[in-house]
């Protein structure tokens, strides 16, 4: 009875908002927080964790600090502003009932999404609109006396072109804002008077096109290294020094670090520092001295060398989260503890995006794959939880009082982090002059991406994370397989994405059939020479060579990256697949080192090296003598590839590798 009581209520709303006879009552709730009437509009809510990630600013409209003649204090004009928006009364009462009805009636916008907007959208649309209106007012406000306009009935088409001219923001945002509020559903409810434009005059005026903005640096392979292998050290060394089991078995360099730091009784001391923080909570830092006194006599060492290492390594589990997801700031903010779920075998996170979707969903609405060092990440952030009291994974390191107190770290606090924790590992000062970004990687994992997608993607056998299923009758592989941390579609299939698939299809063209080129592997010679024969028959060498491979990666190819080489082989002619299966396509199985479709760029060089020195490592190791044959096999494969690049394969040996296997192995290449 009640439902249908409210239902009746809002219907009766609407009607008159149709008709244009709404009573606009100052006491109309808003928001949770706020009245139609009230000076601010607060879109807070404490209960929607969605909400914790953005900043309050976001999710509020000052009316009372854009009257016209007002200068709150706190509203001082920084470097990014070009004025402080102000407007007159009648404006601001117009667009209260305007941003009224767009935020709870937006079915009654003809033309416009039907959807509820989510708070931050809602402030967003608002702030464009006043910052253009505000340009407007000012631009016609003459020398002295009362401007012409004081409402918005008063504005003419001709002083919309005239301040799409001069406004110096970007114009995508007023232009939206302003569709909405010359809705005939809107115009029929304002105070004073119709406007004088619509929908269409909107439209149809002249908008200068959004300034190409420069695209974000992606993080160079040995950056993204740099912070992946040292971020993993960190974390894994983490779980061994407090004997806990980790996804990722590539410990040894850890295991090293680990043993190096000579912190036998680090569970002990980690619990002890759990302790300390639980007395900051409950009584304050004042009370903690006496902690300081037992932990350093029982340990030998200061509770603030703990709290580096404890920094670092959750800095560390920020990197690799957003290494190898590719989340947002907002959707990272989001994970709490608990968020490490498996379906059918495959370790999931589960979080929330923020962007595109309502505020209303479940915190748990959306899900990216953890491939074994994210799970160590996840677990690792866990575990420091205990530290700070605070159920945010991606939180500060200060210990929170009551649950009230719990939230995720700002973005600009983040960042902050990934830098300081960037110049801690970066021993050599190469990087100095670099400034990482949450977003920043993101859009690395989406050149990574975009390189190991180039043509049917083998970028699972080499990720080696979920299904390797393949259709047999495509030859194409099922799309949840290409999920590296999340979905594809949503890293890839935007604009960040689409410049990274653009620029990797570039970098892979010119490797391939660049003047010049070496390249190893089974197929070398004979690419080679049909490459060079192709463009000596065309008659194309230096820029005109360079010029014709950028737009022959624009039109794709059947490119696939296998390890370290690419397969140059039609995978797409129903024909020829027939006349010849394919065996590497049914289980993955390629061998780069013989297959005449198989070469190696000379640009895979440094892979070659590692994976040489690999083969060198485990030949030299007790541990692997039971495969020693295939490791000598490896070792010979790689050597040929080296010798073929034009580099000495015992010049990239490590000193630690035995030299005499190293001799024997190349002896018998």
């Amino acid at each position: 009875m009640e439902a249908k009581l409210a239902k009746g209520f809002v219907l009766d709303k609407q009607r008159a908002l149709e008709s244009g006879t709404f009573p606009f009552d100052p006491d109309l709730p808003v928001s949770k927080k706020s009245r139609f009437g009230s000076s601010k509009w607060d879109y807070s809510d404490e209960s929607n964790l969605r909400l914790k990630v953005l900043c309050r600013s976001k999710l509020c409209i000052d009316w009372s600090a854009i009257s016209l003649g007002v200068t709150p204090s706190s509203k001082l004009r920084t470097r990014h502003q070009k004025f402080i928006p102000q407007l007159p009364q009648e404006i601001i009462e117009d667009l209260k009932r305007a941003f009224f009805i767009i935020t709870l009636f937006p079915s009654l916008l003809n033309g416009h999404r039907k959807r509820a907007r989510k708070p931050i959208s809602i402030v967003y649309a608002a702030r464009a609109c006043i910052n253009f209106l505000s340009h407007l007012h000012m631009e016609n406000l003459p020398s002295r006396g009362i401007g012409r306009i004081r409402k918005l009935s008063d504005i003419t088409v001709t002083d919309l072109r005239r301040s799409i001219d001069t406004y110096p923001y970007r114009l995508k945002d007023p232009k939206g804002a302003l569709m909405l509020i010359a809705s005939e559903a809107v115009q029929i409810n304002l105070k004073h008077g119709r406007l004088q434009w619509n929908c269409f005059d909107v439209k149809t005026l002249h908008w200068r096109p959004k300034k190409e903005s420069e695209n974000i640096r992606t993080l160079p392979d040995r950056l993204f290294a740099l912070l992946s292998n040292n971020s993993a050290d960190l974390i894994l060394e983490f779980h061994l020094l407090l004997g806990n089991d980790t996804s990722d078995p590539n410990v040894d360099s850890a295991r090293i670090k680990a043993k190096q730091r000579e912190w036998p009784r680090f569970k002990e001391m980690f619990q002890s520092y759990v302790r300390r923080r639980e007395i900051i909570k409950a009584q304050g830092r004042k009370w903690v001295s006496n902690h300081t006194y037992a932990f350093v006599r029982e340990f030998g060492i200061q509770p603030r060398t703990v709290l580096s290492f404890l920094i670092d390594v959750q800095t560390a589990a920020f990197e690799i989260i957003l290494l190898y997801t590719g989340m947002r700031y907002s959707e990272a903010a989001s994970l709490r503890t608990g968020c490490l779920i498996v379906r059918d075998g495959v370790t999931l996170i589960k979080s929330t995006l923020i962007k595109q979707m309502p505020s209303n969903l479940p915190i748990d609405q959306d899900e990216w794959v953890a491939i074994g060092i994210v799970r160590d990440a996840v677990r690792a952030l866990e575990e420091l939880s205990r530290c700070n009291n605070n159920k945010f994974l991606f939180a500060n390191f200060l210990t929170t009082k009551t649950e009230d107190d719990e939230n995720p770290i700002t973005g600009g606090g983040l960042n902050d982090r990934l830098n300081d924790y960037l110049k801690r590992i970066d021993e050599q000062g190469v990087w100095g002059d670099w400034q990482l970004s949450s977003h920043q990687n993101r859009h690395a994992l989406a050149n990574q991406l975009a390189r190991a997608e180039v043509g049917i993607p083998y970028i699972t056998r080499q990720l080696k994370h979920y299904h390797s299923l393949l259709s047999e009758r495509s030859y194409k592989i099922n799309p949840t397989s290409t999920i590296y941390g999340m979905q594809r579609q949503r890293i890839v299939a935007n604009a960040t994405g689409l410049r990274a698939m653009r620029d990797a299809n570039v970098e892979l063209a010119r490797d391939l059939y660049g003047e010049g080129r070496r390249f190893a592997g089974g197929g070398a010679a004979l690419h080679i020479k049909r490459t060079e024969g192709f463009f000596r028959g065309i008659g194309l060498e230096g820029k005109d060579r360079e010029k014709y491979i950028e737009k022959l990666s624009e039109s794709g190819g059947n490119e696939i990256l296998t390890g370290v080489g690419v397969c140059l082989r039609n995978h797409v002619d129903p024909q020829k697949l027939k006349e010849n299966p394919p065996p590497c396509i049914g289980d993955l199985n390629c061998n780069p080192h013989t297959c005449i479709h198989s070469v190696v760029p000379e640009s895979r060089k440094t892979e070659v090296i590692a994976r040489y020195r690999n083969a060198a490592k485990q030949l030299d190791s007790l541990d692997q003598s039971h495969l020693r044959s295939h490791w000598e096999g490896e070792m010979r494969s790689y050597a040929a590839m080296l010798e073929q690049l034009g580099i000495d394969p015992a010049s990239v040996s490590r000193n630690s590798i035995n030299p005499k296997i190293i001799a024997n192995v190349l002896a018998s290449c």
